[in-house]
C-alpha cells in the first residue's frame, strides 16, 4: 500500500496532463480540478447525515437515480452528496440534483490520492457511502476505514476481465474488496467473481437498470417524430470508437439495400467528445446526414437523410422510442456491450455482437427470451434487422418480448434498500449465502 500511495502522488503531474489532452475535444476537463487533486472545499454536510453515492460516469448515475429517488423518501433526515469522475457523468446526476436541490449536493469524487482522499472525507463527512457498480481505489477504501464509514458496493459488476486486473495486484485490491460492508451484486457470476477476490458478505440482487423507467415526455415526442418521419429507424447505440466505421461499410458493402422503406439509421455515439469526428466520417461518404442537434422538428428531416446522428445528452429514452430494432453499441468490437436494457424497456428489440461481457448474463437471459439476437459482425446484423423490420408480425413479437424481458426483472431497488436500511439504521446484517 505504501508503494501505491507513492505512486499515485508521482502521478500527479500525469493526470493534470491527462486532463489537460480530454479537454481538448471535452472542454468541461478543464473545470473543477480543485475537486479532483483535493486543494478545493467539498460541499460540507447540512448538519444532518449524509448519503454519499458515487457514480462514475452516465451509465452508473442513470442507475443510482431510483436508488436515490428511494433513499429520498425513506431517510428525511438525510442529505445527499453525488460524485462522479466524468463530465458527462456530473451532467447527468444534475437531472438527480433536481429531484431534491435542498438535499443533494454534486462534486467530483478525488483522483485516488492519499492527500486528497483524506480532505474529502474531512470535508464531506458521509455517515454512509455507495458506491455504484465496479468503482474500487485501495485509498478511498483505506480512508473510509479510518473514518469509519461504512461502504455498500451497489449494483455491483464484475467481468472476467476486470478480475483479471485485479488479480495481478491482489496485495492492493483484496484488502479493498474486504472493507465493503457487503456487495450487492446483479448475478451470481458476478458474485462469484467477486467471492475470488476476497468479499466475505455478498448478496445477488439483480441489476437496478431494470428498475429505470422511460422518460414519458421523450416517448411522446418520440411518438410524434415517429409519426412525422414515416420511415423505419434502425438505432445503432452508444456506438464506440472504431464500431461506426465498420458499420459503415457494412452498409455501403450491400447492407443498406438490404432494406425496403428508406430506412433512418440513427447512430447515436456513447461519448460525447466523439460527436465531431462520427459526423466527419458519414460527410466523407456517399450517405447524407443530419445531426440531432440542428434540428427543431421532425420535418427538417431529409427524405434522403440516411443517417440521423444522435448527437445530444440525455435522450437516450427518444431514441430508443423513436427506433424500430437497436443494435448495441460495444459490442462488435471489445468493448463488452452497452446497456441493452434500455431500448428493451421501449419495445425495442436489440442485435448484440459477439462481445457483451460486461452485460453477460443480461444478454443470455435477453436472447433466451427472445429479445434479443447475437450476431458475429454488422453484415449479419443488417441482414437480422431488415429481415425482422420486413415482417410487421415477427417485429411486433419482438417487441413485446423486449418489453416482457425488462419488466420481468425489476425488485433491484427494493431488495438494495432492504440492505441499505439495515446499515443506515445500524442493524445487524444478518447471514450471507456462499459462492
Amino acid at each position: 500500500m505504501k508503494g501505491y500511495r507513492l505512486l499515485t502522488r508521482a502521478a500527479v503531474p500525469a493526470a493534470m496532463g491527462y486532463l489537460l489532452y480530454r479537454s481538448r475535444r471535452q472542454p468541461a476537463y478543464r473545470n473543477f480540478w480543485g475537486e479532483r487533486f483535493g486543494f478545493s472545499e467539498y460541499p460540507p454536510p447540512k448538519g444532518c447525515p449524509r448519503v454519499w453515492v458515487h457514480a462514475v460516469s452516465v451509465g452508473e448515475t442513470n442507475a443510482a437515480k431510483p436508488l436515490i429517488a428511494e433513499c429520498l423518501k425513506r431517510w428525511p433526515e438525510a442529505d445527499f452528496l453525488l460524485t462522479h469522475m466524468t463530465p458527462t457523468g456530473r451532467d447527468a446526476g444534475k437531472r438527480i440534483v433536481a429531484l431534491a436541490p435542498d438535499r443533494i449536493s454534486q462534486c467530483y469524487l478525488p483522483y485516488d490520492i492519499p492527500g486528497a482522499m483524506e480532505s474529502f472525507f474531512r470535508e464531506t463527512k458521509p455517515s454512509i457511502g455507495i458506491v455504484m457498480e465496479t468503482e474500487i481505489w485501495p485509498t478511498m477504501m483505506a480512508e473510509a476505514r479510518k473514518w469509519g464509514v461504512p461502504m455498500v458496493l451497489a449494483n455491483a459488476r464484475e467481468s472476467q476481465k476486470s478480475l483479471d486486473q485485479a488479480l495481478r495486484v491482489p496485495r492492493l485490491m483484496i484488502p479493498a474488496v474486504k472493507q465493503f460492508a457487503v456487495i450487492l451484486a446483479q448475478s451470481r457470476p458476478d458474485a462469484v467473481r467477486f467471492k475470488e477476490l476476497g468479499a466475505e458478505r455478498i448478496q445477488v440482487v439483480g441489476s437496478i437498470k431494470f428498475d429505470i423507467q422511460p422518460d414519458a415526455g421523450q416517448q411522446k415526442k418520440a411518438r410524434e417524430w415517429k409519426a412525422a418521419i414515416g420511415r423505419p429507424v434502425v438505432l445503432f447505440a452508444s456506438s464506440r470508437e472504431g464500431e461506426e466505421a465498420l458499420f459503415l461499410e457494412a452498409l455501403q458493402k450491400g447492407g443498406k439495400a438490404l432494406f425496403q422503406g428508406n430506412p433512418l439509421f440513427l447512430v447515436v455515439p456513447r461519448h460525447p467528445q466523439r460527436f465531431a469526428s462520427v459526423r466527419q466520417l458519414f460527410l466523407n461518404s456517399d450517405y447524407r446526414i443530419q445531426s440531432r442537434s440542428e434540428l427543431a422538428s421532425p420535418d427538417e428531416i431529409a427524405p434522403d437523410t440516411d443517417i440521423l446522428l444522435g448527437d445530444s445528452m440525455g435522450e437516450m429514452s427518444f431514441y430508443c422510442a423513436l427506433s424500430d430494432i437497436a443494435l448495441m453499441g460495444g459490442s462488435f468490437l471489445n468493448y463488452g456491450c452497452q446497456n441493452l436494457i434500455e431500448p428493451c424497456s421501449s419495445g425495442v428489440p436489440v442485435i448484440v455482437g459477439p462481445s457483451t461481457f460486461n452485460f453477460s448474463e443480461v444478454a443470455a437471459r435477453a436472447i433466451e427470451e427472445k429479445a434479443a439476437v447475437q450476431v458475429m459482425d454488422f453484415r449479419e446484423g443488417l441482414e437480422r434487422a431488415a429481415k425482422l423490420l420486413g415482417s410487421a408480425e415477427a417485429l411486433k413479437e419482438k417487441s413485446e418480448n423486449a418489453v416482457r424481458f425488462a419488466s420481468s426483472y425489476t425488485g433491484a431497488t427494493e431488495r438494495t434498500m432492504t440492505v441499505l436500511d439495515k446499515i443506515w439504521k445500524k442493524q445487524p446484517l444478518g447471514s450471507f449465502p456462499t459462492f
